[in-house]
Order: structure tokens, then C-alpha cells, then sequence
């Protein structure tokens, strides 16, 4: 259920990561023979930043590396010019070349893993900052931005041990806090994640976030009810935000209180009009209210955009279905078995609808594979417990499962 701008709303002081852009401690000769002249040149750079002339800053910039092309200092400063231009591609380049020179610049390091998360490439972030811990364990800003790298990954159960170290090293730091508490959602370690709630509202009193956070960890740990209460407090405080509107909807979608589910599901549409979850869920709201109407539309436009949504297409033909239009509904199966021909339940539904067409023998065949594939699917949850040696205990693999 999670929407991407939730990760980053959540994580508002976390996110907003700032260059290193000191310069002076920087500033120095690569070789022994650097020419006297580029301390001068190097003022007039840092001056012209000051000015925010920030191209002649870079020209200047350049001169040092016609004199020194070994220069880090320089290196790194082009490098913060060109991500601030939002040229992260130059940006990445510089640093890297400042690394060939130094591989084990502290700075460049976290600049280069900065440059790569502000690029969206998470992965090409974590060699620099990983180098950058190896050399300073006890830097926080290193440690959070790996976290951070690691969470665009989705590695969440590797995040976690770089935020917790982050979060000792500057605990009153709440942008990692809200860090660690989607790591630990994101893993099911419920338990820890209600355990930092205290935390954060200390740090963020009256956080509508915190009412988010604590509604997923009780959704996951299946207390409906108490995550319905803290989205409904969430709403009151961001009525306007497309995340909690959506995150209420399908809590009320989840306990099948469908009118409720339509309007905030509307509402998080209307406040975000490419909420892709949200128009399925709506979708599925109001099929389960029996409006297929309302719902066949939404589902048609659904599968234009995402062809191998099995989860839409089976509604598609749901849909199709209760509107009287059997040859539709037997063309909506089959493109959604055609990606996903392990479906009981379409093999299933598919029966019934060759049956209305009195098309009895496929009829039969669909049942027949559709039992089939649930004895397979029995037969593989048994022998799960019985390699787990839990025998379907509360805490074996199976909890939870319908």
C-alpha cells in the first residue's frame, strides 16, 4: 500500500540532503609542485560563489585543473557546481575523477553517494559511502546516507543497523528517526517501530507522520481498528495530503466498509490524479458495492496504462461479468491467465461464466484446473510446515495466511 511520496513526506529533514561544500579544509596541493598561483585562483572561485556567479566560479574552477589537473579540491567544487545545476551526470564525473586521484577522500566520497541519491541511482551511491564509514565509523552524516541508499534500494533490513547507528551518533536528529521507523515497518519489526513512536513525538510533537507510522505498524501487526483511529487523526491534520487520504481509504477498504473506502479513495485521486494504487482500490470498492459501472471504467483505463496488472485485469472481467457481458468477462480472464495461469480463483470464475454461456465441457475443464491448482497450492503450505517443524503454530510461516 505504500505510495512513493509517503517514503519522502515521512522523511522530510532525512531527505533534504545538503553538498558538502567546504572548501578550505579541501583547498591544498595534490602535488608537491603545485603552481603558487592557485591559491589566488582559488579565492576568486570561492568569492564568486559567495556572489552566486556561479559560471565563472566553475570557469575558474577549471583554470586550477588546466594548471593542476590532479586537483581534488577543485575537482570537487566543479562537482558540487554541476549537481547544484542538477547536471548530476557532470557532477558524478568530477567526483570520480577527484577519486581517481584519492580513493579514499572523505568528502568526495559523500558527495559522490549524494550526487548518485539526488540522482536516483541508490545503488552506485553505496560503494563511495560505504568507503567513507570504513574510513570515519563514527560520522553521521555517512552512516544516514547509506541508510538512505539502502531504503531506495528497498534493503530495509539493511538499513536499519546504519540508521540505529546514525540515530545514537545524533539522536535528536528526527528525520533519521522517521528513517528507522519505515525501515522497521518495512521489515515487520513491529514491536520496534511502536517503540521509537515515544522518540519521535518527543522530537515532533503533534507530527501527523507519527499518526501515519503508528496506523502502519497497526495495520501490519492486524489491529485494524487502532490504525483506522490514527489515519482518521492524520486526516483531521492533513485533510489535503493524497497518502493519508489514500492510507485511510484502504483501511476502510481492508474491514470492507466500502462507501467509506470510495470517497477517501476519491478524494486521494482527486488531491493526486496519477495515484495508481488508489484508483485500484477504488475500483475494487465499489465492484465489492456493487457499482460495476462506476468500476469497469476505471479498471478499462487501469489496464491500458498497466497491461500485466493480473489484480486488474481479474476485476476488469469481474466487472464485465456482473454488467451481463459474458464474452467480455471470458476475454478478461484469459488475458489475466495468460500472465498468471496460476489462478485458482479466475479459473474458477471462468467456470461460472462458461457455465451462464452454457459452454459446459470448458466449463468443467476450468473447475477441474481450477481445483487442481488448489490441492498444488495445499500440498506445498504442508510441506512448509512440516520443514518448518511448526506445524502451523501461531509464529510459523503460515501465520497469518487466509
Amino acid at each position: 500500500m505504500r505510495h512513493l511520496s509517503s517514503t519522502l513526506a515521512l522523511c522530510r529533514g532525512a531527505l533534504q540532503l545538503a553538498l558538502c561544500t567546504i572548501f578550505a579544509c579541501l583547498l591544498g596541493p595534490a602535488q608537491d609542485h603545485t603552481p603558487s598561483d592557485i591559491p589566488s585562483l582559488a579565492a576568486r572561485a570561492e568569492s564568486l560563489e559567495q556572489q552566486g556567479k556561479l559560471d565563472d566560479a566553475a570557469a575558474t574552477y577549471g583554470e586550477i585543473l588546466q594548471l593542476d589537473p590532479r586537483s581534488v579540491a577543485a575537482l570537487n567544487r566543479l562537482g558540487a557546481l554541476a549537481v547544484a545545476r542538477q547536471d548530476f551526470t557532470g557532477g558524478i564525473g568530477y567526483y570520480r575523477r577527484a577519486l581517481a586521484v584519492n580513493p579514499r577522500e572523505f568528502a568526495t566520497s559523500l558527495n559522490l553517494g549524494i550526487a548518485c541519491i539526488k540522482m536516483g541511482d541508490y545503488g552506485s551511491a553505496k560503494p563511495p559511502l560505504e568507503v567513507a564509514i570504513e574510513d570515519h565509523p563514527e560520522d553521521f552524516r555517512a552512516r544516514e546516507l547509506l541508510g538512505v541508499a539502502m531504503i531506495g534500494q528497498e534493503d530495509y533490513s539493511g538499513a536499519i543497523p546504519q540508521l540505529e547507528a546514525a540515530s545514537r551518533l545524533r539522536p535528536q536528529d528526527v528525520g533519521t528517526m522517521y528513517l528507522l521507523d519505515r525501515a522497521y515497518l518495512e521489515s515487520a519489526q513491529y514491536p520496534k517501530a511502536l517503540a521509537t513512536f515515544k522518540q519521535i513525538e518527543a522530537l515532533d510533537p503533534g507530527s501527523p507522520w507519527l499518526r501515519v507510522l503508528e496506523g502502519q505498524a497497526y495495520d501490519g501487526m492486524g489491529n485494524y481498528s487502532q490504525a483506522i483511529a490514527q489515519f482518521e487523526a492524520a486526516r483531521e491534520q492533513l485533510p489535503k495530503d493524497a497518502t493519508v487520504r489514500f492510507s485511510l481509504g484502504f483501511m476502510y477498504w481492508k474491514v470492507r466498509r466500502y462507501s467509506e473506502a470510495e470517497t477517501e479513495l476519491e478524494q486521494a485521486l482527486t488531491l493526486d490524479p496519477k495515484f495508481e494504487q488508489a484508483k485500484f482500490y477504488l475500483a475494487d470498492a465499489c465492484l465489492m458495492n456493487e457499482q460495476a459501472g462506476k468500476a469497469l471504467p476505471i479498471l478499462e483505463r487501469l489496464v491500458k496504462r498497466q497491461p500485466q496488472n493480473v489484480r486488474a485485469r481479474l476485476d476488469l472481467a469481474k466487472a464485465f461479468d456482473r454488467l451481463d457481458h459474458p464474452q467480455a468477462a471470458v476475454d478478461a480472464y484469459r488475458e489475466a491467465m495468460r500472465f498468471d495461469p496460476e489462478q485458482a480463483e479466475a479459473h474458477y470464475q471462468l467456470a461460472q461464466v462458461y457455465r451462464k454461456l452454457g459452454r459446459q465441457a470448458e466449463s468443467g475443464r476450468e473447475l477441474a484446473l481450477a481445483e487442481k491448482l488448489r490441492k498444488d497450492k495445499r500440498q506445498q503450505e504442508e510441506t512448509l510446515i512440516k520443514a518448518s517443524g511448526t506445524r502451523g503454530s501461531p509464529g510459523g510461516p503460515l501465520a497469518g495466511r487466509q
